[in-house]
């Protein structure tokens, strides 16, 4: 246990770079999967986006374009 205790920031670092540089990688690189579940979420928000509007009586030039 003291191990642990006198090596934890050496080792948290290694773990936060292991993650930081996984996430660069992860949004540098295109994966087909993630573009077909982002337009499918596009088109949710689009319409939830619609209701909204109508719900809130945004008519004529109250409306967002």
């Amino acid at each position: 246990m003291e191990f642990i205790i006198s090596n934890f920031t050496t080792y948290g670092s290694y773990v936060t770079a292991i993650i930081s540089a996984a996430s660069i990688i992860a949004a540098v690189t295109p994966t087909p999967k993630d573009d077909e579940a982002v337009s499918k979420a596009k088109a949710y928000v689009a319409k939830a986006y619609k209701l909204i509007d109508f719900l809130a009586l945004n008519i004529l030039k109250a409306k967002d374009k």
